[in-house]
């Protein structure tokens, strides 16, 4: 990696670092006020900003990319998030879930190449620890499938559960990179990273989307991006080769 393109990284992150700080002290001085408005200004700007930083390391990979293949397939998965952001912000909720799960998708792929034959040569400690959460993922989503789908046809929770399972899958195989080391070890750590941070940040989407507005409510709100841009970060990193 040139110097210039090292720069590059340094400054981008600095500025996300900046811009972040700035934002969540604006999101917490709602405790103090109890304001439960969703945004105080400028922190939207500020946080769609970073959002296209992320975006903009990512894209900027060129030749420093782990390889071509790999490279591809990030710059598209940012592409879906800046159109999933786009339709959340103009009231699309369904679009911008299908966006974000074609996003998921493509980290699933690229996360999980080459698995299969990794897996065959794991050992048994490596297996144990995808084994377990594997099952966890399995039956969390079957029980609010048979009670909720079942007894409750609702268009949106479906869609909401099947981006649930998508996201599950994401984190395993995040995980998985790490462990079976699929990729470069400071990349997959990266990877895996960003993923855990993606589930945590949905996981808080999804109480913002149920809470009423209280104190529960601006704390999910409050660290919906405290985890969002972490995995954005992370993973347009993660498409860097490192010496």
């Amino acid at each position: 990696m040139i110097k210039r393109k090292r720069y590059f990284l340094l400054i981008s992150i600095i500025i996300v670092s900046i811009f972040s700080l700035w934002f969540i002290i604006l999101d917490f001085s709602r405790f103090i006020s109890l304001d439960y408005s969703y945004d105080i200004p400028p922190s939207a700007v500020l946080k769609r900003i970073n959002v296209a930083l992320a975006a903009i390391i990512c894209w900027s990979v060129g030749r420093d990319g782990i390889d071509p293949k790999d490279s591809r397939r990030m710059k598209a998965a940012f592409v879906f998030i800046i159109l999933g952001e786009a339709a959340f912000n103009i009231g699309e909720r369904a679009i911008g879930i299908g966006m974000f799960a074609l996003c998921q998708t493509l980290l699933i792929i690229r996360n999980s190449t080459g698995l299969r034959y990794k897996w065959v040569k794991a050992g048994f400690k490596q297996k144990r620890k995808l084994f377990i959460p594997c099952l966890i993922i399995i039956t969390s989503a079957i029980i609010p499938f048979l009670y909720d789908y079942l007894f409750k046809p609702d268009n949106i929770f479906l869609i909401v559960y099947i981006y649930g399972i998508i996201l599950s899958i994401s984190l395993w195989t995040g995980h998985a990179c790490s462990i079976l080391g699929l990729l470069p070890k400071v990349n997959s750590r990266m990877a895996a990273s960003g993923v855990t941070c993606f589930f945590c940040c949905d996981v808080l989407v999804g109480l913002d989307a149920v809470l009423e507005a209280g104190l529960p409510w601006l704390l999910a709100n409050s660290f919906i991006w405290i985890f969002y841009i972490p995995a954005l970060v992370l993973l347009a990193l993660s498409c860097y080769r490192y010496n």
